[in-house]
């Protein structure tokens, strides 16, 4: 018998239990990605000094992060265009109203409601890379398809496929974050490839202001907003389905031993890698879990304001009196707030331990008070409201910790998937709603009952993001108390290494009463 086999829960419950392990560990080898070379790192007493810790992670750093990086900023680029091609005159061209262009943001994410669970079933399934890869060179089609459409029911049918094919995309990126970082690497990476939305939003600023100036061209400036980034997104998606591995296992740029270090180091989040079975009692487990229903709510909470500046923040900026090229550039600098409030949150959380909530509630609460501002401050003082709309950028503060959250706090593939698919779900809902509360007729007064729902919606996701750090506490003080009345108290270095064991064999947090919440 292998010593990864031997290993029990610490108590003498006698032969069965080890004899069950030994019977799951062929199944475990051909369904938990990973867990051979795991199993073999462990019996083989495999060791690595920092420095050579480090040179692996370098490499992970600088061949999987820029592409996590690469696709989330190509997938909110494409989805953003719609947004710039609304200064110039893809409503005039398609012949529809400001109520009818709204539809043209919900119906996006109703396709991405509507595929979610497919999608994130798909990346368990095959490897990852391939279908992101093939995916991103489709929806890279799709969107340039955007620029040939002249009519509202021709735009909505392209948007809805376009929402059907992103579905993957940021969930997927997320599933994926703890195959490659330890716990304390994920908050720094998983909010830098993150901030790359408002880096695809700069981007994009900077391309629809280049291509509005366009003169003497027969395919109009709206079109040509869509075209661009349509083309670098199916050129990527090749590039991604050649190269993106599924695992550090089928990782090219690392040798045989740096892979065995890299699975190991991912199995001390406790959490296992990917499991390529679905388990039924993991999706029923998930379903009995207050932590989905808080991050649900919380993320309806959080895209009912996305929904309105994704969609209407160039409309919400010349809106305070400024032409269509100062709205243009004027929107870079919420895309600046955001990735440096992205980039430091994620720092933060990293550097110092349990401080993932207290950074959700900071960038909630930042989020409040900018949106009172928004609501209540005077019409006349354009710029201060300006300001104030840069700040509610903070808003992607606590929804991105929300999914690092996910990461490091729910054990079990299956359970984490299906969260994170019910994270989405909420995520779609709010992005439907939230662009119907932008009503055209209030422009003169500065769109008070978007203002507003946006103020609401901060209030209420900070008051889940604080439920959720509680239950998390309570439940680590409940386990502490009952580790010590059974004489389970154990030593952190040995309680972490039986929770990493219970981790790699994709037991859910919830079953591996190992397990410590991250807070």
């Amino acid at each position: 018998m292998s010593s990864i086999g031997s290993i029990d829960d610490g108590t003498a419950k006698g032969n069965e239990k080890q004899d069950t392990k030994v019977t799951l560990e062929p199944v475990l080898e051909e369904t938990e990605v990973g867990y051979h070379l795991y199993k073999e790192a462990v019996e083989e007493g495999l060791t690595w000094d920092a420095e050579e810790e480090r040179a692996v992670r370098r490499k992970i750093d600088w061949y999987i992060l820029p592409c996590f990086c690469i696709s989330q900023g190509l997938a909110y680029l494409d989805k953003i265009a719609l947004n710039n091609a609304n200064l110039f005159g893809i409503k005039t061209d398609l012949h529809i109203t400001t109520s009818q262009f709204a539809w043209f943001g919900s119906i996006f994410y109703i396709g991405y409601l509507v595929s979610a669970e497919p999608m994130t079933w798909m990346l368990q399934r095959y490897p990852t890379g391939r279908v992101l890869g093939a995916i991103c060179f489709l929806w890279g089609i799709v969107v340039m398809t955007s620029a040939a459409s002249r009519s509202f029911s021709g735009t909505m049918a392209i948007r809805f496929i376009l929402g059907v094919l992103e579905a993957c995309v940021t969930p997927g990126l997320g599933l994926m974050t703890p195959f490659w970082w330890k716990l304390d690497e994920q908050p720094v990476r998983h909010l830098t490839w993150y901030c790359f939305n408002g880096v695809a939003s700069i981007v994009g600023d900077l391309l629809a202001y280049g291509l509005g100036h366009t003169t003497n061209s027969k395919v109009p400036p709206w079109a040509l907003i869509f075209l661009v980034p349509g083309a670098l997104t199916t050129c990527w998606g090749a590039v991604m389905y050649l190269t993106l591995p599924d695992s550090p296992v089928f990782a090219r740029f690392l040798s045989q031993r740096q892979k065995a270090i890299a699975i190991r180091r991912v199995a001390a989040n406790r959490t296992g890698t990917k499991n390529k079975v679905f388990k039924y009692n993991q999706l029923v487990q998930a379903f009995n879990d207050p932590k989905t229903y808080l991050l649900f709510i919380s993320s309806i909470a959080a895209q009912i304001p996305n929904g309105v500046v994704t969609n209407f923040s160039s409309i919400i900026i010349s809106g305070m009196g400024f032409t269509v090229f100062q709205t243009t550039l004027l929107d870079i600098p919420y895309n600046v707030v955001q990735i440096v409030s992205l980039v430091l949150s994620g720092y933060l959380a990293g550097r110092f331990k349990n401080s993932r909530a207290l950074m959700m509630f900071i960038g909630n609460g930042i989020c409040i008070v900018a949106a009172a501002a928004l609501t209540y401050g005077p019409l006349d003082q354009r710029w201060g409201r300006l300001v104030a709309f840069w700040f509610t950028s903070c808003q992607a503060v606590g929804f991105a910790l929300s999914l690092v959250m996910i990461s490091a706090n729910v054990g079990g593939f299956t359970k984490r998937q299906v969260t994170t698919v019910v994270t989405f779900i909420g995520y779609c809902v709010g992005n439907i709603a939230g662009p119907h509360v932008l009503l055209q007729s209030e422009a003169a007064i500065g769109y008070p009952t978007a203002t507003k729902a946006m103020m609401a919606g901060y209030v209420i996701k900070t008051a889940c993001h604080l439920a959720l750090a509680l239950y998390m506490w309570r439940s680590n003080r409940m386990r502490d108390r009952a580790a010590a009345a059974a004489g389970e108290d154990l030593p952190e270095e040995e309680r972490a290494r039986r929770a990493e064991e219970e981790g790699m064999r994709d037991v859910t947090e919830a079953d591996n009463k190992w397990f410590r919440y991250v807070l």
